[in-house]
């Protein structure tokens, strides 16, 4: 099933990397999309309920975890889509994490979601396979961070 198709597509599998990046397997994110829509894509590789934004109006979103414990942050928007994703990942840390796969960069973003302990092991019995296709939230926040010039100079 996913771990099969995972394991084509951390050996290489050009097949599996072209298809990797859609809906089925990662969150995709449209470059006009909101808070709303980016935790609703990102929620639906959760288990049910675990993710929700919650307008707290004049312009802020609360992104809300139901782990153990319950943990939030407030976004004021608007917010780069790359910031929000950032503290999306860290308020869904310590037990899932999302990265952007990379041969899917254009307008948009897909992003694999799993929980921490697949993203351990997917480093430590892959770990060029994981520098090559995904890039981790904060890389990719701070990248676009960067001016318009530091980023045509600098890769993620």
């Amino acid at each position: 099933m996913i771990a099969a198709f995972l394991q084509r597509v951390l050996q290489g599998d050009e097949e599996a990397i072209a298809s990797f990046g859609e809906a089925e397997h990662c969150a995709v994110i449209d470059w006009r999309d909101g808070p709303t829509e980016i935790v609703s894509a990102i929620a639906a590789f959760l288990p049910e309920g675990h993710l929700v934004a919650e307008d707290r109006g004049d312009s802020t979103y609360g992104v809300v975890v139901h782990g153990e414990p319950p943990r939030s942050v407030l976004v004021p928007w608007p917010t780069k889509q790359e910031d929000l994703l950032a503290r999306i990942n860290a308020v869904l840390s310590p037990d899932f994490e999302l990265r952007q796969f990379r041969p899917f960069d254009g307008d948009g973003y897909s992003l694999f979601v799993a929980p921490r302990a697949v993203w351990s092991e997917i480093e430590r019995t892959h770990p060029e396979a994981t520098e090559r296709l995904f890039l981790t939230a904060d890389r990719l926040a701070a990248h676009w961070r960067k001016g318009y010039l530091a980023r045509l100079f600098s890769k993620p």
